[in-house]
């Protein structure tokens, strides 16, 4: 085999896998980052690892020891550049903070399937032979703990062409086959796009290895995915190359780039923060065999820090950046995260951007206690809640809350990207309500949309942080600033209910507090929030007393009785919470709530079933959907014979008919107008004027008789005297 045979194979395998070459990162952004909170991840192949760089981490150790070091066997540079990148925040390069915020597993010779597979290491060197595995690329994620990455680096792909075959293949001399070159890019190609003998394509290979790493890392990690530069000088090289093989070397590596973007641009559509970074003019006029090359030429035999020694094949460092080619890689993608670092990438991603008109921030409940049916339910009923909401006015950030917070999706509009995260979640750990709520407070701070949201879920009472009195005026502040809090309580797994909900009732805006018994409902109740965030306007009624409710309406009823009980229609919904003042127990002494869609007149009938004092209140919203309007009713006596009939309606006035002892006539009438605390209507006094103005009326006919008959007698004395 000649030097030149020997070249233009390699260089053929090179340019293969430098095409498939990309690098990703998956988003979301940690509102208040922090220096060790500020973590970067590098994976891949031979261009993120740095191969040809020295020296590589572990190489001055023993040859014993360094075949058993993961990080030579990799051949990790020292001078990759990954390592030459910076984040504000944290101090020095990420070469400079290995293992604190920068994690480096990028691998020379890694495929697609080493991200999630062991890869074999074969070394032959110094009298050692032998084979090693590198460990699985995502498991770095895990090792992370509760860390979380920020941005991930990776190129990877190349080597899934089978470079050994294009060796192999590309060994015959092109002298007597020029063909040779066009005809092994051309089955690359067909690799790339259609797959071997029914195999997975490499571009396919390549959209999943990117899921993959979004999967792995979390949906806070941004994705930048950098080209490949141009391999050859136009020219060639003197012996090696001519400018035909460099042109048709280079044109391919320029493919290969457009073809990475494309993959890039679909992945944006899916809800992915990922961007693709271009290096093709940062080393135009410095490919290998040019006077200022940022590449290796091609080496025959290998180096000293080759895995396997040889005095003929060449060596890994062919083709590779070397280190004014790390210095270009690194400006490229330095100059991308400090635009990214500007507006939190608002510009690379417009869709995953707040809104000027609406930012809601869904603040879910992952503690221990909701593993399980609570979790899953919750993953339905965020998805719809992110459906119903998503206007072109609205934005929605997802904050999770255990013993602490984070925030796994910024605000933003698409709804492939959230529904994602939220896919993503796990339960465990405790119940940090006051860190779920001031993740998304500093959220909304940053945000300019005239209106602010925050709708919190939770379980139980918190456990962690701020709790009761301190934690209701912490929300209070929030509230304070015109941020409107919706609360969702879910506590089927509480035996007290009484504490818990009070708490999340007063966290909440004025009637924006909503309760579930089951999972199962969680869903409809994400619903009626994510529609009254939408504008539908509710007439919002709490009865505290021991009492049944019913409301019909359009061939449907609201029913608390037990054995009628419905607590869902098409008009509204009725729920419950237990109620702090007891009774006897066979009453249901449970506080009903109704929300039902303004627009209509709704006939409520109350019904006694004990004994107490019944509190009832309603609320209508204004156009802004605020409840605006309370009207109130206290200490209103009930027994098991009492019936109650009113009317919910937005009206001047609101009117409560009493039955006392259930005969079928209203005996007392209560009015409450805008509010207003609601007052007994006195009759009594009408009775006597209907029976004053009656006796009066009555007297003024007998006087008007008397007059008349006085006249009439006189009147015939008068003719019988004629």
């Amino acid at each position: 085999m000649t030097v030149k045979k020997i070249v233009i194979s390699l260089l053929c395998c090179v340019i293969v896998s430098f095409s498939f070459l990309p690098m990703i990162t998956v988003n979301v952004h940690a509102e208040t980052a922090t220096e060790e909170s500020r973590i970067m991840v590098s994976l891949g192949d031979s261009y993120s690892s740095g191969e040809g760089i020295e020296p590589f981490y572990g190489q001055n150790e023993s040859t014993a020891d360094k075949v058993k070091n993961q990080d030579w066997l990799a051949h990790r540079s020292e001078k990759s550049w990954p390592g030459r990148l910076t984040l504000e925040g944290v101090n020095g390069s990420m070469s400079q903070n290995r293992n604190d915020n920068w994690f480096f597993v990028a691998t020379s010779g890694a495929t697609t399937d080493n991200l999630t597979h062991t890869q074999r290491k074969d070394y032959d060197i110094d009298g050692k032979k032998g084979s090693r595995y590198i460990d699985k690329q995502l498991d770095v994620f895990k090792e992370l703990g509760d860390k979380k990455a920020e941005y991930v680096t990776v190129s990877i792909g190349g080597n899934d062409a089978q470079f050994t075959d294009v060796i192999t293949k590309a060994a015959l001399s092109f002298s007597f086959n020029p063909g040779l070159l066009t005809d092994k890019l051309d089955s690359v190609w067909e690799e790339f796009y259609y797959g071997i003998d029914g195999g997975e394509s490499i571009r396919d290979r390549l959209y999943q290895a990117y899921c993959d790493i979004q999967d792995a890392a979390g949906a806070q990690a941004k994705i930048i995915v950098a080209g490949y530069p141009k391999l050859l000088d136009p020219n060639g090289s003197r012996f090696l190359f001519n400018e035909r093989d460099a042109a048709l070397i280079n044109d391919s590596v320029s493919r290969f780039n457009d073809e990475i973007e494309s993959i890039v641009k679909s992945c944006k559509v899916d809800g992915m923060k990922i961007c693709f970074v271009s290096v093709e003019e940062a080393f135009d006029g410095h490919g290998a065999y040019s006077n200022d090359a940022f590449l290796n030429e091609v080496h025959f035999g290998s180096k000293s820090q080759d895995l396997e020694s040889s005095l003929i094949a060449p060596s890994a460092y062919s083709m590779h950046p070397n280190e004014k080619g790390a210095q270009a890689y690194a400006d490229c993608v330095q100059a991308k995260i400090d635009e990214i670092e500007k507006d939190n990438g608002k510009t690379e991603w417009p869709l995953m951007s707040g809104s000027d008109e609406r930012d809601i921030a869904l603040v879910l409940d992952v503690s221990g206690s909701m593993r399980g049916t609570p979790m899953n339910e919750t993953k339905n009923a965020s998805e719809r809640f992110i459906n119903t909401v998503l206007k072109e006015d609205s934005s929605i950030g997802v904050v999770t809350y255990d013993n602490t917070s984070m925030c796994i999706a910024d605000f933003c509009m698409n709804e492939r990207y959230l529904t994602n995260a939220i896919q993503n979640l796990n339960s465990g750990g405790g119940t940090n309500m006051e860190a779920g709520l001031s993740q998304a407070y500093s959220m909304l701070q940053s945000s300019n949309a005239k209106k602010k949201i925050i709708v919190l879920m939770s379980d139980g009472e918190p456990n962690e942080g701020k709790t009761g009195d301190e934690l209701i005026e912490f929300a209070e502040t929030i509230k304070n600033e015109g941020i409107y809090i919706y609360t969702l309580g879910f506590f089927s797994n509480s035996h007290d209910k009484t504490s818990p909900q009070a708490l999340l009732e007063n966290i909440a805006s004025e009637g924006c507090h909503f309760e579930v018994e089951n999972a199962d409902d969680l869903i409809f109740f994400f619903g009626d929030i994510a529609d009254q965030i939408n504008g539908q306007k509710y007439i919002y009624i709490r009865i505290a007393c021991p009492v049944d409710v019913t409301v019909m309406y359009n061939g449907e009823t609201l029913c608390s009785i037990e054995e009628n009980m419905n607590t869902r229609t098409a008009f509204g919904s009725l729920t419950f919470e237990d109620n702090e003042k007891g009774t006897n127990s066979s009453s249901d002494n449970r506080v009903k709530i109704l929300r039902l869609k303004e627009g209509t007149d709704y006939n409520i009938q109350i019904e006694g079933n004990g004994n107490g004092y019944m509190d009832y209140t309603i609320r209508f919203m204004d156009d802004t959907g605020e409840y605006t309007d309370l009207r109130t009713f206290s200490n209103i006596k009930i027994t098991e014979q009492t019936v109650i009939d009113t009317v919910a309606t937005n009206s001047d006035s609101t009117i409560l008919n009493v039955d006392e002892n259930g005969d079928g006539r209203y005996d007392l009438k209560y009015k409450a107008t805008e509010n207003a605390e609601g007052e007994l209507v006195n009759d009594t006094y009408l009775i006597y004027i209907y029976i004053a103005v009656g006796v009066f009326v009555l007297i003024l006919i007998v006087i008007a008789i008397i007059l008349i008959m006085k006249h009439l007698k006189s009147k015939k004395s008068k003719l019988e005297n004629r």
